[in-house]
Order: structure tokens, then C-alpha cells, then sequence
């Protein structure tokens, strides 16, 4: 397809109305007029206490707080120290404490797992992977989320977004110590000093102004009785809280037409700030038009059904906690929101619920993952979801998890779940493209579903295998946006992906890092094998196909079995005509592994269990295990191509990448091709070959069988 024919997909993937809030959005930045807004209420000056909130002096400010008249999620942190203590034990309670010893030594948190040196306060304008710097003074209005200059923007933005304050918080309310609120302040004070409103680069996202808002918000709270909270440092930071609310307010037509967590988050940020300040001459109005934006974004970014339009896993949750945030606010305050919007909630809490996996807590590293946890209000790890369920569980009137230390967040938001006797997800349905076999301890997902928003992956029939706590066959995770290539969103390609990839091309034509053409169109059911139809418990049989090769007229149709309580079968039809190279890749976990051949298998060996991992293919083909994006094998980069240094690497946050295994099996041939993959846990199980004829055996039980035959040849 020519230049031209790619620009009208291109506007036409966009759409009219989001095509012009863009456009608008950049010709304002182009032209000046932007700039010259932003230079209208430069200085602290333009947001004196007397002229954004007249009549109220900085003493009331606190005042009015410590009295209980402004309420919040808690009256007093130093209240919540026995509970905490209750949740948290004696380790938990070490780490939090050695936690914020860190941030105070300048070791501050990014994206939810790593820790990197910034000093305290922390160096706002510089990139703390790579030492290089952004001008303070640069105009936010000239910069872009990359450069040579500076790198990754999101290196330097993730220090102001302040999640280092919850640490602080928690910390303060175990112990007392004053060196805790009094460090927040501190930081508060050096970013005013160096950051002056509208001025530099830390300005220019309305979402990161917005969770600013709510990191200062619940600080302000958690050290409101703390004599390092002056009345002069109140002022200053409501006078802030002001200044972002109005700066987001100022480009939020650019976050409609982006249609994502962008607009949820500005939403949040313009309504916590009307509700939390109504001191503030203008907070009536940014609180009606984030209750506006709010029911906008609810209703246009996650389907009836609960699913987010994103498709991540990771910014599903980033979601439902502003949501929650929101909903149990308004409920303290008496604030009326749309009945609508606690509906979608409750629909998104109950699908993610449906994907998290009860040993581990963690979910599928499904999607996009830039390290978003607004909210990190427990001593789980980065990646345990238990902590929002529970949260939702409490605010929602859902059933709740047996008590741990994922109960924090409840405690925080003042709120209790009530513990089910029994607590399960429903099934996804088959609307949401997100289909689901086994039980809680043996489980997989397939993705099969028809996009109706722009496609962040390339990954349509991806499988996640889970067993007993372990993700074995995996999702790769993003790691970077911004990097040198092919770090610039390569994990976001089919060849990473848990399927088929044909003659080395991606199931969508990639236009941009963050666009695709040509969309892959899915379908698929889940059913019991027991009756062969359509089953609302416990399916244990998955089929599906998609037509994103249709172009070289293939279609690739998958099937998923699961053994109960032995393994996998996953079988792969390659469809069409001609000769084509068709490739399956597995990425699993980073496991000691063994090698053989004839047919190809791999073992791979946990605390827990010993899996193998067969491949067999109705034509002749070439095996490779990847790990680090190297390997032993000669034919290891003949077969992978282009694509060798993306496998065998997952990203479990962004900026962190570590090895893992990527399995590939190659085969170029006259289609039809079929490929069929046996992941086996229990060590009795055995499988043999008859006239064609895969069979899975158990002891003397016969578990099943499969032709290796591929579907539709003679």
C-alpha cells in the first residue's frame, strides 16, 4: 500500500472527532497559542492563596481539615497504626519502614519494581537510567515524550507523580517519626522552587498533573496533624493543587481523543480537586466537568461486559483504582455521581477478577505494562492484584479474599470488605474476546476477539498458561516505548506472542510505535468437551481462528485442550494454499531446561513440578530455544530472523528486562500445516504415536488423542 493509501487508514483508524481534538491539540502547540496561555499564570504569584481562594486564610485552610469538616478516606494516620500493624506483621512492617528509608537516601521507586538512585529531593529534570538532563526552563509546550537530549520522558516525569509519598505515609503511620512528613514537605517545596506553574517539562501532561493531585492529596492528609505541616506549606500546596487543576483543564480535549486511561486519570484529578478543595473559587466547576469526563470516559473506554478498550491488564487496574478513588470519595461526601459509573466499575472489578490467579495474585501480563500503580498501599509485590480486589471488594460490596496483607488499601480508603465463604470469579463471556479454561490451579487464557478501538499488540490467539502459581507459558510485557531499536515498543509484535506468525510478518501492518493497520479480526469459543456446546462452568475446550494473514490468503484456527489436571494440548491449523514459512513461538518462564530431539522437547523444572514441553508438526521442520535473545543452536538465528534479539526476555515493569525462554518451531511448506504443542506437569503421563494418531496416556487411561494430520489434506 502507497503513502497515501496508508494516511487514509491512518484517519480513518483515528476518526473524525478524534482526528480533530488532535489536530486542534497540536496546531495550538504549534502556533504559539498554547505557549502563550501557559505564560499568562507563570509564577507562583498567579496562585496566592488570595487570589485563588478569596475570603479563606492559610490557618483555615488546616483548620477546617483538622477539625473533620473537609473529610477524607481517614481522620488521623497515627489512628491506623494498630490495624496496620494487624495487616502488615512483623516483616511487612520492616519492609515498609526500609522502604522509606530508602526514598529518604535518594533510592526512589519507578514504575513498581525497580529502585533507582535521584537523590533526595529527588533531581527532578534528569533521567535516572541514563544521567542526561532536560532544561529546567525548556517550555513543556517544545518538548516530546523522547529525545536524543534526554531519552525516555518517562524516566524524569516518574519522581514527580510523587508515588514516593505513599511509602512516607505508611512508614509515618507505623512509627511516628517526624523525619517522614517532614521529608514530603521538603520535596514539595524544591519542586515549587524548581518547577514554577506552566513553565518547564514536568508540565506538560494533564495526567501526570492529576496524579500529582491525588499523591498530594492523600499526603496532605496522612500528615495533616504533624507539626511539620504548617499553615504557610498548606497554602502552597493547595496553591499547586490549583495550578494543576487548571493546567489539566487546559488541554483535556487532547486526552478525549487519545480514548484511554489518559482521560480517566485528568477526569479524576479536575473532580478530587473540586471535591477536596471547595475553598477554591473555581473547584464547583472542575468538579462538574470531571463528574462530565468521568461518565464520558466510563462509558467509552470499558464495554458492558467489563472490559477495558486498552486491552491491559496493567492499566485495567490503574483504572479501577481512580475509580475506586472516586466512588468511595464521593461517598464520604455526599457527592451524587452517575449510577452509571459504579455499574462500569463493578463490571470492570468483576472481569479482572475472572484473570487473577488465586496462588499467586498475580494477573497475565497481558498488554501494555508502563509500571502504572497509582496507589501502592500494600507490601505485595508489584504485580499482586490482591490488593485491588480487596479494595473494590470493600468499596463495590464484593465478596472479599481471606484476610493478608493485601487488606491495606481497604484500611486506608476507611473501608472493610466482608469475607465470602466462598468467593469465585463468573467466566469471562464470549463478547469480551477473553476466553478461559480450567480451574484455580491449572488455567490458561486465549485472546480472540474483534477490535473496535485501536489494537495495542499484534498477539490475536496468544495463550498464557498458568499452574499452580506459575506463569509457564507467558506474556513478554512492553519494557520500553522509547528505546533505541527494537526496544521502541517491539514487544508488542506478534513474533513475542504465545501463536503463529506466517512468512515472518505480524498479524497487522505496524504504522507507528503505538499504531496498527489492517487489524486482525478473531472469533472463538470455549465449551466443555463433556456436551460439546457452549458450557458456563469449568470449560476445558477452547476453539478459534483468525484471518489477520488473509492478505496471503491464510488463516491460522487453534484449538486448546486442557487435560485437567495433567496439562495442555494446543493444536494450530495453518489454512490456505501455497507455499508459506510458518513459525510457532512459546515464551516461558526462565526455567533449567533440557533439550531433546525427534520429536522436539523441552523439560523444564520448578520447585514444584517438572514440565514437558513437546512439538510436533504434520511437515518437517526446525526447532531453536532462545533465552536473552541468544543462543546455542547455529540455526537459532536462521529461524528467528530479524526478530532474535526481542526473544527470550520478558518485562515484568517498564525498564526492567530479564531472560526467559522462547521456544521457536519452523516450518515452510505447502500448506495446510498443522502444528500441535503438549505441555505435560504429571510425570505418569506418556505420549505415543499410531498411524498418525498423537495419544496422550495417563497409567492405562487413554487422556486423549489428536491427528497429526494437518486439517483439510488427504
Amino acid at each position: 500500500m502507497g503513502k497515501f493509501g496508508t494516511m487514509l487508514q491512518i484517519g480513518r483508524t483515528f476518526g473524525v472527532r478524534d482526528g480533530m481534538l488532535r489536530l486542534e491539540y497540536e496546531l495550538e502547540r504549534s502556533s504559539g497559542l498554547m505557549s502563550r496561555r501557559m505564560r499568562s499564570v507563570r509564577g507562583w504569584d498567579s496562585w496566592d492563596l488570595k487570589t485563588i481562594a478569596p475570603g479563606i486564610s492559610a490557618p483555615d485552610l488546616l483548620a477546617g481539615r483538622r477539625e473533620g469538616k473537609r473529610p477524607f478516606f481517614f481522620a488521623d494516620s497515627a489512628a491506623l497504626k494498630t490495624p496496620l500493624r494487624e495487616i502488615v506483621g512483623l516483616d511487612g512492617e520492616r519492609y515498609a519502614l526500609a522502604q522509606a528509608e530508602c526514598i529518604l537516601e535518594g533510592r526512589v521507586p519507578f514504575f513498581g519494581r525497580l529502585s533507582l538512585d535521584c537523590g533526595f529531593p529527588p533531581r527532578w529534570f534528569q533521567n535516572a537510567l541514563t544521567g542526561q538532563s532536560v532544561p529546567a526552563t525548556q517550555p513543556w509546550t517544545d518538548l516530546r515524550f523522547a529525545s536524543d537530549s534526554y531519552g525516555d520522558l518517562k524516566f524524569i516525569l516518574e519522581p514527580s507523580r510523587f508515588l514516593f509519598i505513599y511509602p512516607l505515609v505508611r512508614a509515618y503511620a507505623l512509627t511516628g517519626d517526624e523525619r517522614f512528613p517532614q521529608a514530603f514537605w521538603i520535596a514539595i517545596e524544591d519542586w515549587a522552587r524548581n518547577s514554577p506553574p506552566m513553565s518547564g517539562p514536568l508540565w506538560i501532561c494533564g495526567q501526570e498533573s492529576s496524579l500529582r493531585i491525588l499523591a498530594w492529596s492523600f499526603a496532605l492528609h496522612a500528615f495533616l496533624n504533624s507539626p511539620a505541616t504548617t499553615a504557610e506549606r498548606g497554602a502552597l500546596l493547595v496553591s499547586m493543587v490549583a495550578a494543576h487543576a487548571w493546567r489539566t483543564a487546559q488541554t483535556f480535549g487532547y486526552a478525549r481523543s487519545q480514548r484511554s486511561n489518559h482521560l480517566i486519570s485528568e477526569a479524576v484529578g479536575l473532580w478530587t480537586a473540586g471535591t477536596l478543595y471547595p475553598e477554591l473559587k473555581d473547584s464547583a466547576s472542575w468538579q462538574k466537568l470531571g463528574a462530565e469526563l468521568l461518565y464520558e470516559a466510563a462509558f467509552d473506554q470499558i464495554t458492558p461486559e467489563g472490559v477495558s478498550r486498552q486491552h491491559s491488564f496493567n492499566y485495567q487496574r490503574m483504572v479501577l483504582q481512580l475509580l475506586l478513588w472516586t466512588l468511595r470519595l464521593a461517598e464520604i461526601h455526599d457527592v451524587h455521581l452517575d449510577d452509571g459509573i459504579r455499574t462500569r466499575t463493578g463490571s470492570a472489578f468483576d472481569f479482572l477478577r475472572a484473570w487473577i490467579d488465586p496462588a499467586s495474585g498475580h494477573a497475565p501480563n497481558y498488554g501494555s505494562n508502563d509500571g502504572s500503580l497509582i496507589l501502592p498501599l500494600a507490601t505485595c509485590e508489584y504485580g499482586d492484584y490482591r490488593p485491588l480486589l480487596q479494595l473494590g471488594a470493600a468499596v463495590l460490596d464484593r465478596p472479599a479474599l481471606k484476610t493478608g496483607p493485601w487488606d491495606e488499601a481497604a484500611l486506608w480508603f476507611g473501608s472493610q470488605a466482608k469475607i465470602a465463604k466462598k468467593s469465585e470469579s463468573s467466566l469471562p463471556s464470549a463478547e469480551t474476546g477473553y476466553h478461559r479454561l480450567g480451574d484455580g490451579n491449572s488455567w490458561a487464557m486465549m485472546r480472540a476477539g474483534r477490535y473496535t478501538r485501536r489494537p495495542v499488540q499484534a498477539d490475536q490467539l496468544h495463550v498464557d498458561i498458568w499452574w499452580h502459581g506459575l506463569n509457564l507459558a507467558r506474556d513478554a510485557g512492553t519494557y520500553l516505548y522509547n528505546g533505541e531499536a527494537p526496544w521502541n515498543n517491539g514487544l508488542s509484535g506478534t513474533a513475542v506472542h504465545n501463536t503463529i506468525t506466517v512468512d515472518r510478518h505480524d498479524q497487522m501492518r505496524r504504522a507507528g510505535r503505538f499504531l496498527w493497520l489492517d487489524w486482525s479480526q478473531a472469533e472463538g469459543r470455549s465449551y466443555s468437551s463433556s456436551s460439546g456446546s457452549s458450557c458456563e462452568t469449568a470449560p476445558d475446550c477452547f476453539e478459534g481462528e483468525h484471518h489477520g494473514y488473509r492478505c496471503f490468503g491464510v488463516t491460522h484456527r487453534r484449538m486448546v485442550r486442557w487435560l485437567h489436571n495433567a496439562g495442555w494440548v494446543i493444536v494450530d491449523d495453518i489454512l490456505g494454499a501455497g507455499e508459506h514459512e510458518a513459525r510457532l513461538h512459546w515464551l516461558l518462564a526462565d526455567l533449567p531446561l533440557e533439550v531433546s530431539s525427534d520429536p522436539f522437547q523441552v523439560a523444564l523444572t520448578s520447585e514444584s513440578a517438572r514440565f514437558r514441553c513437546s512439538i510436533f508438526a504434520s511437515a518437517g521442520g526446525r526447532a531453536a530455544v532462545i533465552r536473552a535473545g541468544k543462543s546455542s543452536s547455529e540455526i537459532a538465528a536462521e529461524i528467528a530472523g530479524k526478530d532474535l534479539p526481542l526473544l527470550g526476555w520478558e518485562s515484568p515493569t517498564y525498564g526492567e528486562l530479564r531472560p526467559a525462554v522462547s521456544l521457536l518451531y519452523s516450518a515452510r511448506t505447502q500448506l495446510p500445516l498443522r502444528f500441535v504443542t503438549v505441555f505435560l506437569a504429571d510425570e505418569g503421563c506418556r505420549i505415543r504415536h499410531d498411524n498418525e494418531q498423537l495419544i496422550i496416556e495417563q497409567g492405562e487411561s487413554e487422556l486423549y488423542r489428536v491427528s497429526l494430520a494437518a486439517e483439510g489434506s488427504s
